[in-house]
């Protein structure tokens, strides 16, 4: 019994094969039928403008949120006209995507943007580096200052002529010249590593239509489609054939 069971499932199979031979043009039209399908879905909900501006803008060492939020860089920006995103990428980095119809309406407002937005970094950046370049100065001439107080009173206290209170001052100037050499440290650092924003790239070309990708979709869903539509036209015809002899 069980090899007369394997049999009927072989031959079965055999019709099936069989009967997907037959129809063998179905693996052809319904495959390109899908493709074509695919392609005018995607053009129609996918490909909706014609140019795509793209820049990348490095913002440095400026970390001010209206600089660096996409909600407020966009806030700033109420004259663009084209489809604007703006992506936070990773830190540092700020990508502007710009789409439109015309590709000289996407240049000319894509250089727009870049500009204004790299004028404010850059105009951000250059007040940070003259209020910390101010603040060395003050430091620098501060510690002079302390320095010529020190130098005082360690003359003092070579010739044994410190009272007490000049003693606990000298102390003082002692502790207030190492805290502002150590801040003044700390600024110059800071400016060695410190990191001006620019333009990285910016450019415009025609939008990707994703066609070939959308072909290949089509097509394994039309292969796919076919084998169930045939799987199902063969299982009526092969009951309806079954009811007309019973």
């Amino acid at each position: 019994m069980a090899f007369l069971a394997t049999e009927k499932q072989k031959f079965v199979l055999y019709e099936y094969l069989l009967f997907f031979w037959k129809k063998k043009f179905w693996f052809l039209f319904v495959p390109l039928a899908m493709a074509l399908i695919s392609v005018l879905a995607g053009h129609l909900f996918l490909h909706k403008y014609n140019y795509t501006g793209k820049a990348i803008i490095f913002t440095g060492s400026v970390n001010l949120k209206s600089l660096t939020d996409p909600k407020n860089i966009r806030a700033n920006l109420p004259h663009v006209k084209n489809k604007l995103d703006i992506v936070v990428t990773e830190d540092k980095y700020v990508k502007i995507t710009l789409k439109g119809d015309d590709k000289t309406s996407v240049q000319n407002e894509l250089r727009k943007i870049v500009s204004e937005y790299n004028h404010d970094l850059q105009q951000h950046s250059k007040q940070r580096l003259d209020v910390t370049n101010e603040r060395l100065h003050e430091l620098d001439e501060y510690k002079k200052d302390l320095q010529l107080i020190v130098e005082h009173y360690n003359k003092k206290l070579d010739s044994q002529q410190l009272t007490l209170d000049q003693l606990d001052s000298a102390v003082k100037a002692e502790e207030l010249l190492t805290d502002t050499m150590e801040k003044a440290s700390r600024i110059r650092n800071n400016l060695v590593f410190y990191e001006e924003p620019s333009v990285l790239s910016e450019n415009v070309s025609k939008s990707k239509t994703y066609t070939g990708q959308l072909i290949a979709i089509g097509v394994v869903l039309g292969i796919f489609l076919t084998f169930i539509i045939l799987i199902l036209m063969k299982y009526v015809l092969d009951a309806r054939r079954y009811y007309q002899h019973d």
